[in-house]
């Protein structure tokens, strides 16, 4: 019995071992390659490190895109064209087909803009009494980070701005306003309000007044990239170097950590061609989804019945919100901070109907209902297939309380008419609508409390027979 029980015993012995064997030569033989299994690790964490900064840097890159453009003489689809540091001003208010078109524009104020640098030297900007007349100038770091000077800020006297970069050291002279960039370059986006064409004269005399010198012209724009660019490899290439020449926010050294695992960040060299293939391949797939997610952002906004409500989202000022950062720029360019201007807008009728100029509607602000503002308020109706102004004879794309012609009823109400043809009652105002699908849009220029809380709804946009 011992003797046949050892034996067992042996045979089980044996058996484990040999099945050990076995086992470990099936494993090595489905075994991966080493450097497949690192490939495949090194693709994981490009790709979730590469869509991260894909859409922390979008607005960076599409920045210097759009500066290269608009610097570059000719390059500009719209022609807008002027050197770093000086002002391009907008010669009218905008019409059907013009510069904006395609951006649903504001027709109640002038435009002007300007590319900055201040990598090295600050800018000294005077801007002209407007004697109340409401502007503002909006300051842009590349994050598409926003401050704004003019008549909610800083009043509408004559004043004087010193615009520095992020590095900066010096005093400030007395009677200036200091106007501090995150980043050495940036963009400023103005205003001026125009309350009708007589007035239009006044106003351009007044943007005109406005002068930037100083700065200075580091940048080489032969260097700064192409819409193509902003979908391949060659986007990282640009925000690596954008991320070596600036500073980040402390909170953000993690996220550089990141980055620089896989030669993105601050601390390293991007070099496309040095990739190894699984970096490679995360990469491009970041690139390839992050556009894909910015592009499709529209398609998850919400619907409406009638007006649209104030997002809860932020606009001008995003904090670590990247991607809602990198949506606003990626559909719209830069985004005013609410305290600055509030847009509501309306692709139904009260009932959900979409708006059509075929037919005919009606907007009444009764006199505790007329949009609560410090500074204005406009409606505009624009094609909701272009996106832009309605050409009509008339030559009124807006109706705003600034207008020397707006009609009220006795009681105050101020009613408006959307229609393809003027409206005999003599208390209506009119929008002229073409036939075709429409879109309204209600601004409010330094809205009041009510509107930037959300309790007020402007009135609804009724049919009428």
């Amino acid at each position: 019995m011992t003797l046949f029980a050892d034996l067992q015993r042996l045979d089980g012995w044996l058996c484990m071992v040999l099945c050990a064997v076995l086992s470990a030569q099936v494993l090595a033989e489905s075994r991966p390659d080493p450097a497949a299994v690192v490939a495949h690790r090194q693709e994981s964490l490009a790709y979730a490190a590469g869509l991260q900064a894909y859409l922390y840097g979008y607005p960076v890159v599409d920045y210097y895109r759009v500066m290269r453009d608009q610097t570059t003489l000719g390059r500009d689809p719209k022609g807008v064209y002027a050197p770093l540091n000086e002002i391009v001003f907008q010669r009218g208010l905008a019409t059907p087909g013009g510069l904006y078109a395609g951006r649903g524009p504001n027709s109640s104020t002038l435009y002007f803009t300007a590319w900055l640098d201040v990598s090295t030297e600050p800018l000294q900007v005077s801007v002209p009494d407007t004697a109340g007349r409401y502007y503002v100038l909006t300051w842009a770091d590349m994050y598409s980070e926003v401050q704004h000077t003019g008549r909610r800020t800083t009043g509408t006297s004559a004043q004087r701005l010193l615009v520095v970069g992020p590095d900066w050291q010096g005093t400030v002279p007395d009677g200036v306003h200091l106007v501090r960039l995150r980043t050495h370059h940036g963009y400023l986006l103005g205003r001026m309000l125009v309350e009708s064409d007589a007035d239009l004269a006044e106003a351009s005399a007044l943007m005109r007044q406005i002068r930037l010198a100083g700065g200075s012209r580091t940048l080489d724009t032969d260097e700064l990239p192409a819409a193509e660019d902003l979908r391949s490899l060659a986007f990282f290439a640009y925000l690596n170097r954008f991320l070596r020449e600036n500073p980040r926010l402390p909170q953000e050294a993690q996220l550089m950590a990141q980055l620089n695992q896989v030669g993105i960040g601050p601390a390293t060299q991007f070099d496309a061609d040095a990739l190894p293939n699984g970096l490679r391949r995360g990469l491009q797939r970041a690139v390839a989804d992050g556009h894909r997610i910015l592009a499709d952002s529209a398609l998850a906004a919400p619907a409406y019945t009638g007006w649209s409500v104030l997002s809860k989202e932020t606009y001008g000022s995003y904090g670590f919100d990247y991607l809602r950062r990198a949506t606003v720029e990626y559909h719209g360019f830069l985004g005013n901070q609410p305290e600055e201007t509030v847009y509501l807008s309306a692709l139904t009728d009260a009932a959900g109907v979409p708006l059509d100029g075929r037919h005919r509607y009606e907007v009444v602000f009764e006199p505790d209902t007329l949009p609560p503002v410090a500074a204005f308020w406009a409606l505009n109706v624009y094609d909701a297939r272009t996106v832009d102004l309605i050409p009509n004879t008339a030559g009124r794309y807006a109706v705003t309380d600034v207008m020397p012609d707006l009609k009220r009823r006795p009681d105050g109400a101020v009613v408006v008419w959307l229609q393809q043809q003027p409206p005999e009652e003599p208390d209506v105002n009119w929008l002229p609508v073409h036939a075709g699908p429409l879109f309204v849009t209600l601004r409010f220029f330094q809205p009041e409390s009510e509107v930037l809380s959300g309790v007020y709804t402007p009135p609804p946009i009724v049919p009428l027979p």
